[in-house]
């Protein structure tokens, strides 16, 4: 099954239910074919939450690649009890299908499944 994110490509947009890994690229290069990024890399972040264990401090990790950042998000959820795993990209193009697809609109609250 594949994964479907939520995401937003505000910086201002916080899910206070969810682990989010962001998603960034300090080069960008432009090509005749297009905008092409270089190296990606990310970070996880989650709010102060009441967790399984009590209260869990707000905390980020890394910048890690970005496959290893989704998976220690996932991991996180269920360790902590948070809902969700929500993306955050400094620019859409960086998202790579590999990892999973991004809802059909932006926005950390919308509904994310494309079948309705």
């Amino acid at each position: 099954m594949i994964r479907i994110y939520s995401w937003t490509e505000d910086e201002d947009e916080v899910a206070l239910d969810a682990v989010t890994v962001g998603i960034r690229s300090d080069t960008r290069i432009l090509t005749v074919a297009g905008l092409q990024f270089g190296q990606r890399d990310a970070v996880v972040y989650y709010p102060e939450w009441q967790g399984k264990g009590g209260l869990i401090p707000a905390a980020m990790e890394g910048p890690m690649p970005v496959q290893s950042a989704l998976e220690r998000a996932e991991r996180l959820c269920a360790q902590h009890d948070f809902k969700r795993v929500v993306v955050w990209l400094q620019h859409q193009e960086l998202w790579d299908a590999r990892w999973g697809q991004l809802a059909l609109e932006p926005g950390l609250y919308r509904r994310t499944d494309p079948n309705g």
